[in-house]
């Protein structure tokens, strides 16, 4: 018998939210608990998605039980998956929430499952609680969706004050970004089959290139860094949005290897392996998958003190935090890193932190607020 429904987009939808959703799936699976999958079989509007393609190549996972019953132009999908679910009998159903763009939508899934099952406990997944650079409709919006979950599950501290104050119908809790155990190449490794040179500071950006992410700030503060370290290197890796766009046709910045296109998991894992640290500047951020990738990987972050990276990284010890938007705070946290030696120390910081924010750890939050024990 089902117990658990999981709604949101699986690989091969592209983004980190269908990668945590397979991992939270296949947790749950290894728990002892395999869920339904509903997961999407169109999704956004040409018109709402400013990336290149928001699905890759290939099927849905077969390890999973999946239904593709989810169409992002008709709201109506969602009364049917909900009565699919229905039909299971599940005690839980967990619903994947990022964008007001499917607030509608999920509005109409939650309160008809209630209709159907009002025992069972709805929770929202809140990657966000509203879309990044939102404003105030679109956070309305949202909260068609959020008032109608029985539990807000949120990834960070100020999401969870967010929450429980302005929607109070439901209930919220904290669930930290899970990190997944990944097989690591050795640096030198990684660096060889990416023809980078040894022995020199390497650093990593990766993700969509969006504003909030302030991958611009990045390149001010690195322009600073390789000043004081010609040989220091910056990857600069995912897929372009907005003005991002226009780093294709402009000269490279010295020092910076452009990787300007969406990778598949193995072309990240290789940059991961590859770098002596992740920097995240981003403006603000409510969680991050790419840091919890980077503690998976033994890697440390220098990144932005905003809610969603200080849940994950530590400061002083598993990476190093500055003020947000403030390029000459990062440039100065880099040549730290570099300078004071601290890539071992903070590794080894990250690596800890990477045990405590497991898959099956994260599964089994969510389980429990469904009442199931694992």
């Amino acid at each position: 018998m089902t117990k658990v429904v999981l709604l949101g987009p699986v690989p091969p939808w592209r983004s980190g939210i269908a990668d945590q959703t397979v991992r939270l799936a296949r947790a749950m699976t290894r728990l002892g608990e395999p869920p339904l999958v509903i997961t999407f079989s169109r999704m956004y509007p040409r018109a709402l998605y400013p990336g290149e393609a928001d699905r890759g190549e290939g099927v849905f996972p077969a390890d999973l039980e999946v239904e593709a019953l989810l169409d992002g132009f008709d709201p109506l999908s969602f009364r049917r998956a909900a009565e699919v679910a229905a039909q299971r009998r599940a005690g839980l159903v967990a619903a994947a929430f990022w964008t007001s763009v499917f607030a509608p939508h999920l509005a109409l899934f939650l309160s008809s499952h209630r209709a159907e099952v009002p025992d069972a406990v709805r929770v929202l997944l809140c990657h966000n609680l509203a879309d990044h650079e939102a404003g105030a409709p679109r956070r309305a919006l949202a909260r068609l969706a959020l008032r109608r979950a029985d539990v807000l599950a949120v990834q960070n501290a100020g999401d969870l004050a967010t929450a429980r104050r302005e929607v109070s119908e439901a209930r919220a809790v904290l669930v930290p970004h899970p990190s997944e155990p990944v097989l690591v190449v050795p640096r030198g490794e990684a660096r060889a089959r990416l023809g980078l040179p040894q022995g020199v500071p390497v650093f990593l950006f990766s993700g969509l290139l969006r504003p909030y992410k302030g991958w611009d700030v990045l390149l001010e503060a690195f322009a600073t860094t390789r000043r004081a370290l010609p040989d220091a290197v910056l990857l600069l890796a995912g897929e372009p949005w907005g003005d991002a766009k226009l780093l294709e046709s402009r000269p490279v910045p010295a020092g910076v290897r452009l990787f300007l296109r969406f990778l598949r998991a193995e072309e990240r894992g290789l940059l991961f392996d590859a770098c002596d640290a992740v920097v995240c500047p981003y403006r603000h951020a409510t969680g991050s998958g790419i840091a919890a990738d980077a503690v998976s990987h033994g890697r440390p972050v220098i990144g932005s003190d905003v809610p969603g990276l200080a849940v994950v990284v530590e400061d002083g010890v598993s990476g190093l935090l500055v003020a947000p938007g403030d390029a000459g705070a990062l440039a100065a946290a880099l040549l730290r890193f570099v300078r004071e030696g601290l890539a071992e120390r903070l590794a080894a910081g990250a690596t800890a932190l990477g045990r405590r924010f497991t898959p099956e750890g994260h599964a089994r939050s969510i389980l429990s607020l469904g009442g199931i024990t694992r």
